[in-house]
């Protein structure tokens, strides 16, 4: 396992590059001018180009390419355009954010998804699957910012339970160091931010879950469907083992492999769902950054927060690989060849 993990570590750097390299590309095809858009319509052609010359976007892009290159040799991601500050700053003050949205998310789905294909693989064609179909359906056809502004209009504005957007209320003052307010709370037991900020995260963490909840409920019904029909399973119910047992011991386990490799692949797409879901809930993390700086041109951002992301979804599909054939010994076994 070890070369195994090796080897998929130094595949990451060619990976890396080469999405810099589109990244970088895309962000020059973007139409408009930062130096425009930073300065206005008013302004004149003097004007634009000093900024521009100011801010190194008059020099070739092969030579813009690897003056940033470069930077990320000396560990510099750059320095935003719009406002002036450097952008590994702005993502260690926004990522918190976004990783504890996607962690709650990821909780959620986990803790719907699971039980919700086990309990339809246990009776084929009944109402438990039924309505994962159903909901798995809606899950993977309703588009998130749909969804995203049907609960804010039925738990917030109708009911009034939730929040409509926010990280926080204005009353709350945030005193943590970490930038994980829920655990900043409970740390200093402070219950009353630890409720608000939780009806805050709920509603955003739902619309970044229900894909997943949806894939991985399907997914998981129809391994375990699959699996159920197994000999080892019919020997099991031959020899008197309950229904209840037979799931947990044997099926899941040997469903859990599969399954956790799916969520690795799509934690990725939750990553890509997090943009436009904290735009619409006003939540402050990478996510709404990087549509922000897409908006306003800001090349350093653009491409810095696109090679975060991957980094953090290729360790995570590392890390689910690896979790997966601890679990199935089958797998195991593959990756050491």
């Amino acid at each position: 396992m070890s070369a195994y993990i090796l080897r998929r570590i130094m595949a990451m750097v060619p990976v890396l590059g080469l999405v810099l390299l589109i990244v970088f590309g895309l962000t020059r095809m973007i139409p408009g001018d930062p130096a425009v858009t930073l300065l206005g319509p008013g302004a004149t052609n003097a004007q634009i180009s000093a900024l521009r010359h100011e801010l190194r976007l008059d020099r070739p892009t092969t030579l813009q390419f690897f003056d940033y290159v470069g930077g990320l040799a000396r560990g510099d991601l750059g320095t935003s355009i719009r406002i002036g500050r450097p952008v590994v700053d702005a993502l260690a003050a926004r990522l918190p954010a976004t990783i504890e949205l996607a962690v709650v998310a990821f909780v959620l789905a986990v803790t719907v998804g699971v039980p919700a294909g086990v309990m339809a693989a246990r009776r084929p064609g009944g109402v438990v699957d039924g309505a994962l179909q159903f909901f798995s359906l809606c899950g993977v056809s309703i588009p998130a910012f749909l969804l995203a502004f049907g609960l804010q209009y039925v738990f917030s504005a109708w009911l009034g339970w939730l929040p409509v957007a926010g990280r926080s209320s204005a009353f709350m003052i945030d005193d943590g160091r970490s930038g994980f307010l829920l655990i900043d709370s409970l740390l200093r037991c402070d219950f009353v931010a630890f409720t608000d900020l939780l009806g805050h995260i709920i509603l955003p963490a739902t619309v970044l879950a229900s894909f997943l909840t949806a894939m991985l409920g399907r997914f998981l019904r129809n391994v375990m469907i699959e699996t159920l029909s197994e000999d080892y399973i019919r020997t099991a119910r031959a020899k008197g083992m309950n229904e209840r047992q037979i799931l947990l011991t044997h099926a899941l386990p040997n469903a859990a492999g599969p399954a956790i490799m799916i969520l690795g692949v799509q934690f990725g797409d939750m990553l890509g769902g997090a943009i436009l879901t904290e735009t619409v809930f006003s939540w402050p993390g990478i996510g709404r950054y990087v549509f922000e700086a897409i908006r306003d041109r800001d090349y350093p951002v653009i491409q810095s927060t696109t090679l975060v992301f991957a980094i953090i979804f290729m360790t995570v599909s590392l890390g689910a690989d690896v979790l997966s054939a601890w679990i199935d010994p089958r797998l195991r076994r593959e990756r050491a060849r």
